[in-house]
């Protein structure tokens, strides 16, 4: 869930700016012949069930549904179910036979295997060529997509650069006299003068050097090599392991129960949420926390409130520490988040899947940033048109957040082109609305595009044991790393917690995805 909710923040800001992708599409040119592509002039009725993070929850009729009919003379039929809620509601939905024409999903799990090897999903291999914006898709972001090599899902794009990353008070650095961290050991001493040394001035003991939430979130890692979640390590018998066992985790639960001992993280961290821990950083307290490019409000880094409490505020990432065999780098996100399937009930009406792909192709219409603006038609139409769905501010356009599920048919169905040049970084420095927060994207987007990174190769795999037993034993790590930390169980039992993992059911879970990524040839690479 942190995961997601970390995607989500980034989705939020990037969903209406049309990135600039690989496609070769020409600016609104799927646009202009796509109504009904010389077919019959009688809508085609579509049924869409979807989960969604919009707010309100985009209604089954009203302007937005105007639009997208009339543009594919279709008749499409939504329902729209928060994703708080959604895998409950879908799984319902599927067991009942009631399967809609195109169903979304949030990511590869094991209802999506299970249901698409029960035959529910209609194989997408042989359409994909025919729909340049699909087509443009890079061959390895299919792979989580395929089983036994058949594709069954059409993801949408999110930055492997994205999500949560390490950042510090650099005016906290600055004033204490102290150097960037480029260690563990560094960062501990960081830490406790952080807590301990005044850095806000106040003279107050009322700040703490490093931000911690329940469940580890985001996972103090500073490189691949610590990663909770990447798959680096590599057991006795060669095969790679999950990070929350590996070396790398153990060096870092001990730094944390350090840390804990010395009070330089909160004595309440276990049941801490991460958004208690934004509020703490934003309230000026915490010197060490993280985020991504973006402008994540409420549930994030606030540069407003930030600026109220801290005028001096310097945010910036930490870069990733260099490891012991000599990489220096971050773990890649996956290169996708959402996608659709297409009920196999379509099989033999392929004006339908026809009529389907023409619009989830041409959602991926790809706009230059200059192009993007109320002149320009495609753009114009996507976000409910300017002065209802949105605002033009800096050059950049704004959605009205309580217009857009009603008004914007980007509100409807996803329309992320996909981008190989890192041209969607450069959009959140646009996009910034303080000086604070454009001087920190403009230092995060350096950042990342200048840093290496860790193509975690089980998100290009499909395991089901991984997929049916990763969450419990990852809670059960989790729960047990947190023990450590606290001082209620011993970093000497971490060798005995891993067997209780294998025995959990971990064993079956290596051996099996490291027979698929051998299968299909697939290994940790740097990038």
């Amino acid at each position: 869930m942190k995961l997601k909710n970390a995607m989500v923040l980034l989705l939020s800001l990037t969903i209406t700016a049309s990135f600039t992708a690989c496609s070769g599409s020409k600016e609104g040119s799927s646009a202009e012949g796509s109504s009904n592509g010389g077919q019959s002039d009688k809508p085609i009725t579509i049924t869409l069930f979807d989960g969604t993070w919009e707010n309100p929850v985009p209604e089954p009729k009203g302007p937005a549904v105007d639009a997208i009919n009339k543009r594919f003379n279709v008749d499409l039929q939504t329902q729209y179910i928060p994703f708080d809620s959604y895998d409950e509601k879908v799984a319902v939905r599927m067991a009942s036979g009631d399967i809609p024409d195109v169903i979304g999903a949030e990511s590869v799990d094991a209802n999506f295997v299970k249901w698409a090897k029960q035959g529910a999903y209609l194989p997408l291999n042989d359409f994909i060529k025919d729909y340049p914006n699909l087509n443009a898709i890079p061959a390895s972001d299919w792979d989580s997509l395929k089983i036994d090599g058949t594709i069954y899902g059409i993801p949408d794009y999110f930055s492997g650069k994205g999500g949560k990353k390490p950042v510090i008070r650099k005016d906290w650095l600055d004033k204490l006299g102290l150097a960037m961290p480029t260690n563990y050991e560094e960062l501990k001493a960081v830490a406790l003068a952080f807590t301990k040394n005044d850095p806000d001035g106040n003279g107050k003991a009322d700040t703490l050097g490093l931000g911690l939430a329940k469940g580890f979130a985001y996972d103090p890692s500073f490189g691949a090599y610590w990663s909770s979640s990447a798959w680096y390590h590599k057991n006795d018998q060669g095969q790679l392991i999950p990070g929350n066992i590996a070396q790398g985790n153990k060096e870092k639960v001990q730094f944390l129960s350090e840390l804990y001992q010395a009070g330089a993280i909160s004595k309440d961290w276990a049941i801490t949420t991460y958004k208690d821990v934004f509020k703490d950083f934003n309230a000026g307290k915490v010197g060490i926390w993280y985020e991504q490019p973006g402008n994540s409000g409420n549930n994030g880094l606030d540069f407003d409130v930030l600026r109220q409490n801290a005028p001096e505020a310097v945010v910036v990432p930490i870069p990733a520490f260099k490891q012991s065999d000599g990489q220096q780098g971050i773990p890649s996100g996956p290169a996708w988040y959402r996608m659709y399937m297409i009920s196999a009930k379509l099989k033999d009406q392929p004006e339908k899947v026809k009529k389907i792909l023409e619009m989830l192709n041409e959602f991926k219409t790809v706009v230059p940033e200059d192009k993007r603006n109320p002149q320009n038609e495609w753009i114009d139409w996507l976000n409910g048109h300017e002065g209802t769905g949105y605002t033009m501010k800096d050059g950049v356009v704004q959605p009205d957040l309580n217009q857009r599920s009603k008004v914007a048919p980007a509100a409807y169905i996803m329309n992320q082109g996909w981008v190989t040049d890192d041209s969607d970084l450069e959009v959140f420095v646009k996009i910034a609305a303080t000086p604070e927060g454009k001087a920190f994207n403009r230092a995060m987007t350096d950042y990342l595009k200048s840093s290496k990174f860790y193509v975690n190769p089980v998100k290009r795999i499909i395991s089901t044991s991984y997929m049916e037993k990763n969450t419990e034993l990852s809670q059960y790590i989790s729960d047990e790393t947190t023990k450590m930390v606290v001082g209620q169980r011993p970093i000497s039992d971490w060798d005995k917690m891993v067997e209780e993992y294998m025995s959990k059911g971990g064993k079956e879970v290596i051996d099996q995805v490291n027979d698929e990524m051998k299968k299909n040839n697939i290994q940790g690479e740097w990038k």
